[in-house]
């Protein structure tokens, strides 16, 4: 059963909770969060189901710590309503890269799986290769470090540089090209 909106004497009572809420009466923020719980969490749960106890607690708490920012109290329904709604968003899109990030991680390893072709190992450690790779783009130089200086799988690399394994593929792909162009304009 939904809880009826504040009316006539109800507004007024609400809009002064607000009100002492901002002045700091923690026991007002008491009666507020008892009487508005229940529907955010609601709300919540129908929007991102599983993770709605732990954002809810969250967001009540980005709720106590912002409400004194409230400029019109009279609206606070419609604020808590709005930050809620722009939790259970922040939530869906965590989780969505979550996902990704480890469907990303399932195509490396069943890639692994698969015999590879032997990958061209660049000398790193040749000196006059040094001044070449610090022509290289900062992104590609990068991940060219990370896979040949310090030994790291693509996954590993997608954590550290937050993308995906694909985009790790395609900026060593082009670095591996740019030092070989790099490297026969020196000779």
């Amino acid at each position: 059963m939904a809880e009826p909106r504040p009316a006539g004497g109800d507004e007024l009572r609400l809009h002064l909770l607000v009100l002492r809420c901002q002045a700091g009466d923690d026991r007002a923020f008491a009666e507020l969060h008892s009487r508005f719980a229940g529907p955010s969490l609601r709300y919540l749960k129908g929007l991102v189901d599983e993770d709605a106890e732990d954002v809810h607690q969250d967001l009540w708490l980005t709720i106590y710590r912002r409400i004194r920012g409230l400029s019109n109290p009279r609206a606070f329904r419609t604020w808590l309503f709005q930050a809620t709604r722009h939790r259970a968003i922040d939530t869906l899109r965590r989780r969505k890269r979550e996902r990704d990030l480890l469907q990303d991680v399932s195509l490396e390893a069943m890639a692994d799986d698969a015999p590879e072709e032997p990958e061209q190992h660049p000398a790193l450690d040749d000196p006059g290769l040094a001044g070449v790779i610090r022509e290289l783009a900062p992104a590609q130089r990068e991940v060219l470090l990370l896979r040949f200086q310090d030994d790291m799988s693509y996954a590993e690399i997608a954590l550290v540089i937050g993308c995906s394994i694909g985009t790790v593929k395609s900026r060593l792909h082009h670095a591996k090209r740019r030092l070989s162009e790099l490297k026969g304009e020196l000779q």
